[in-house]
């Protein structure tokens, strides 16, 4: 049962983690010459703004790493999570990366970030997509009732909350 598990956390996805890499440093690479040096009032939100993602990005990274089977292949697992931040969302480290490609857009303050960050967060929600057809193809009908229950990438809100923000059932 040991040697199984580490097995199965040996078979990482390596190829998440290098797109992260890439994604992260070459922001880094291209936006630091085009950052805005200006300390005015908008400055201060966008910076107040790229602080929100940047605690979403945390948030979700740290929700999902409490679960082991982020850590591993998705053609590896036996059991996909349902619970903590699972049960909302289903790709949470996805959506967690996409957060922080906002938030650099915010820090950086330059409208010459958003064709770069447009290109990683759309590779991101392909990564997500791929993920789901493998978990799909791999659980069948048990995963395409828990896709209907989830969000993909932002956190729904349950039914009741929806219904009382909405005044449907007002009068």
């Amino acid at each position: 049962m040991a040697s199984e598990k580490s097995e199965n956390i040996g078979a990482y996805n390596y190829w998440r983690p290098l797109l992260a890499i890439i994604n992260f440093g070459g922001l880094l690479w291209y936006g630091v010459p085009l950052m805005r040096t200006t300390a005015d009032l908008w400055d201060f939100i966008f910076v107040a703004i790229g602080c929100y993602f940047t605690l979403k990005f945390i948030r979700n990274l740290t929700q999902a790493h409490r679960f082991e089977q982020t850590r591993i292949r998705p053609s590896s697992i036996n059991e996909f999570p349902s619970e903590g931040i699972y049960s909302r969302i289903r790709q949470p480290v996805s959506s967690a990366i996409i957060y922080m490609n906002l938030a650099y857009v915010c820090f950086y303050r330059s409208l010459a970030m958003i064709p770069v960050v447009s290109v990683f967060v759309a590779l991101w929600y392909l990564v997500a997509r791929y993920e789901d057809q493998m978990m799909l193809t791999k659980f069948g009908d048990e995963y395409k009732e828990y896709m209907k229950t989830t969000a993909m990438l932002r956190g729904g809100v349950d039914e009741q909350q929806r219904l009382a923000s909405s005044g449907y059932d007002m009068y």
